[in-house]
């Protein structure tokens, strides 16, 4: 392997941890491999202090995988890696439903892998993990002998690294629906063109704590996607809940979960533009005990986060306006350019220009499946917030 010099400024924080080395942080911008390739990463002796993946197509230039410059990158690596990740996982969940690498969050860069019983659906975002495949696959098959591995290998930033954006299944079919248990009920995921990897166990803690507040209340979830929050509401015992999505396919997952969970009869699916409906609802004086709303990502690049906290606070605004007197607003927000703080701001400024008095009552992140590196607060995107209006 090439040994990437490394300006002495940035290499005490490496070796703590930190594991993305940019370019302005290099010696040289010279290319020292090719996309992917694994290298050293050395002080200006071109001593060797860590091992990384490197790509020169990208300003992060490289990921670290390991500070122990004389480990092997293999399977053994990875298994070693993946038994840690599951391990942490089932001290935590008593069934085989998480996500069990996160990435960073689990000191490998580039990786995610939800599981979903004996199915496994891999996201492989950077040319260094697509590189490594024929070494973590089989550490990964090794440890928990799926059924099903399914690689959803079309997240944007592969085009960054050079990859081409694919779906593909190394082993069993591709099913285009899967189940998943989620705080003991039932729900679909769309593996092979859902978003993501067709499910967000991010959200879990949030839709229990949510539904604790909706017994016999009435709910709007809002970019209900298949049905998370929703369903669970409904299965909490909300007097109705009203699941709306632009997408028809997420709403037919989410009434397939309101069968299999026996709450169709309290359930109402709209298909439509969740800012058209709210003017809608608003013009018509219509109120809700519970508004949710956990919308994709509104600041997907820096250079958009002035836009993006101004719809946060848009859609904040409207919700608040649904609210009936003494109501809960739960809104989420799962971007990682825009900070805690400027989140909240925009919100509870679009409440304020709602007219509504607010009660901050909790705050929440991605759960416990989803570790965060301490030393990237990129890690921390998911936010959630929780208000009492008056």
């Amino acid at each position: 392997m090439n040994i990437v010099p490394i300006k002495s400024s940035y290499i005490e924080r490496i070796k703590k941890g930190y594991p993305w080395v940019y370019t302005h942080a290099l010696v040289t911008l010279k290319q020292m491999a090719e996309p992917g390739e694994l290298v050293y990463l050395g002080d200006n002796k071109k001593k060797p202090f860590a091992i990384a993946y490197y790509n020169p197509l990208t300003k992060l230039r490289c990921r670290v995988l390991t500070t122990n410059w004389k480990m092997k990158i293999d399977s053994e690596f990875f298994y070693h890696q993946f038994s840690k990740a599951l391990a942490m996982r089932e001290k935590r969940f008593n069934s085989p439903y998480y996500r069990l690498v996160h990435a960073e969050g689990d000191q490998l860069p580039g990786l995610v892998v939800d599981r979903f019983g004996d199915t496994l659906v891999c996201q492989t975002s950077t040319a260094g993990m697509e590189k490594l495949k024929s070494h973590w696959l089989p550490a990964l098959q090794k440890l928990l002998s799926p059924t099903r591995v399914i690689f959803r290998d079309d997240v944007p930033n592969r085009s960054k690294e050079g990859l081409p954006l694919v779906v593909t299944s190394p082993l069993g079919e591709l099913d285009p629906i899967i189940h998943v248990i989620e705080n003991s009920l039932s729900y679909f995921a769309a593996p092979l063109d859902g978003q993501k990897t067709g499910w967000f166990y991010d959200q879990r803690a949030n839709r229990h704590w949510v539904s604790a507040h909706c017994k016999n209340k009435t709910v709007l979830d809002l970019y209900t996607f298949s049905g998370g929050f929703g369903i669970h509401a409904a299965k909490s015992g909300a007097k109705s809940v009203t699941l709306v999505d632009s997408s028809q396919k997420a709403l037919d997952l989410a009434l397939l979960a309101a069968n299999a969970n026996e709450v169709l009869a309290s359930c109402e699916f709209i298909k439509e533009s969740v800012f058209t409906l709210l003017s809608e609802y608003i013009e018509n004086g219509k109120k809700f005990d519970v508004v949710i709303a956990d919308p994709p990502a509104f600041v997907k690049q820096l250079k958009h986060k002035g836009a993006g906290l101004r719809g946060y606070q848009k859609l904040a605004k409207h919700c608040a306006e649904l609210v009936a007197p003494g109501g809960k607003l739960f809104i989420a927000s799962c971007s990682h350019h825009a900070s805690s703080t400027d989140f909240r701001h925009a919100v509870e400024t679009g409440i304020a220009k709602a007219g509504r008095m607010a009660k901050f009552l909790r705050k929440g992140g991605a759960d416990k499946d989803h570790p965060i590196h301490p030393l990237l607060p990129e890690n921390h995107y998911l936010k959630a917030l929780l208000y009492e209006l008056n």
